[in-house]
Parts: structure tokens; C-alpha cells; sequence
């Protein structure tokens, strides 16, 4: 009988409790094949966003690697690997579940978002943080500080960053239905959303990022940010 895996979103588990996977890790190749290695993936709720962020991190992450052919094994990139499987830091955030009643619980709801990701990379890869960077890293009072530093501290290391986000309109989303001059004043040029976005591209310009993947089910905050 097929076990059906409702609602769950994490790839391991789906493997370790034999729930039933459609195969689409032939796109892994294709998106490695692309022209752009910074990508956003826009899709309607419920559309296995997540699940495919969770492909990735374990396709992707180098403390995955001995999992590979457990993870991958039965499915076609298991069968025919890419040149890049394990061989990034990963880097994921998601941005479901940020508070956005007042301007106080956003920034707050966000930047522990932020560090909460930040804080789970830095457990993943010791090797690269001693306690006092860690420290100085997460004492940071906005989310684009936190990145700025980060990133800076990752500047010439040996491996490159695989960065994932997931939801990355949801609480812009609940701001242009309910709180639209809020969601204006975080897009603009001074805003920290936008600050935060910049911190992401300097970490790409200066090469510390190789790849990025980002889901969300519209395209306004990117236009708003790009604009």
C-alpha cells in the first residue's frame, strides 16, 4: 500500500518512513544547467515548495554526503549525480510564521528568523566559527548587520554557500493586505528588508554565496525590491 506523506516537508523523513515521493530530481541537473545560479521559484500554496527546498539541502549540503545513496539512492539523481552534489555550506531560512501586528514584532520576529538560521549553520559547520565570532555574529541588532558580518567572516574560505529560502513573501504578503504603508517603508531604499537583501547580494558579488534558491508564491516584494 502507498503511505502517503501529507504535510510532510522534510526529505529524510520522507525517505526514512517510506512515504510515497514522485520523482523530480531530474530537475537538479537542469537547474545546475541554467544560465543564472540565483533563482526564484514563485508557485501557488501547497505546491511542494518546501519539500524541494529540502531536496536541496540534502543534495546539496556536505554534511549529507555520507547519506547520499540512502537519501537518493532509488531516485534518478541517486542514479546519475551532478558534478556539485555535497559539495556546498547550506544556508536556509524560512520566512513563514514572521509576526507583523506591529513594526516592534516584525524586526524582532525576523531577525530571530535570521539568527536562528545563521546559528544552525555555524552548528553544522564549527570548523569555520570559534565562540567569540559566533557571538559577535548574533549580538547584531538588525538582520542585514547579522549578514554583512557573516558573510564577511566567510570571505576566501574553501567552500562556497548554497543559500535557500523559503517564503520569502510570506509576511510581506500579510503587510499588502493589512499594513501596506509598513510593507512600503521596508522595500524602499532605507528600508531594513531591502538592507537585507542587499547584505544577500554583496555575499554573491563577493563570491561567497555560489547558488541561490528562493520560493514564494508572488513576485510583488521582488519587484518592489528590484524596482
Amino acid at each position: 500500500m502507498i503511505k502517503i506523506g501529507y504535510g510532510v516537508a522534510d526529505f529524510e523523513t520522507m525517505v526514512q518512513r517510506g512515504f510515497y515521493y514522485v520523482d523530480r530530481t531530474d530537475h537538479i541537473e537542469l537547474l545546475e544547467n541554467v544560465s543564472s545560479q540565483y533563482l526564484a521559484f514563485l508557485r501557488p500554496r501547497r505546491f511542494g515548495k518546501s519539500m524541494w527546498i529540502s531536496v536541496l539541502q540534502y543534495y546539496y549540503g556536505i554534511q549529507y554526503k555520507e547519506k547520499f545513496d540512502f537519501l537518493f539512492g532509488n531516485y534518478h539523481v541517486g542514479k546519475k549525480p551532478t558534478p556539485e552534489a555535497n559539495s556546498y555550506l547550506i544556508l536556509r531560512f524560512n520566512f513563514s510564521g514572521i509576526g507583523t501586528e506591529t513594526d516592534e514584532q516584525l524586526i524582532q520576529s525576523f531577525l530571530l528568523a535570521v539568527c536562528g538560521a545563521v546559528g544552525n549553520f555555524m552548528n553544522n559547520y564549527p570548523a569555520y566559527f570559534n565562540d567569540e565570532k559566533r557571538k559577535t555574529i548574533l549580538q547584531n541588532k538588525m538582520p542585514h548587520d547579522v549578514m554583512r558580518e557573516f558573510f564577511d567572516h566567510l570571505n576566501g574560505i574553501d567552500r562556497k554557500v548554497y543559500l535557500l529560502i523559503d517564503e520569502y513573501d510570506h509576511f510581506a504578503n500579510e503587510l499588502i493586505a493589512l499594513r501596506l504603508d509598513t510593507f512600503k517603508k521596508l522595500v524602499t531604499q532605507n528600508g531594513w528588508v531591502r538592507k537585507f537583501y542587499e547584505a544577500l547580494k554583496n555575499g554573491a558579488n563577493d563570491g561567497v554565496i555560489g547558488r541561490m534558491f528562493i520560493t514564494g508564491v508572488s513576485p510583488i516584494m521582488l519587484d518592489s525590491l528590484t524596482s
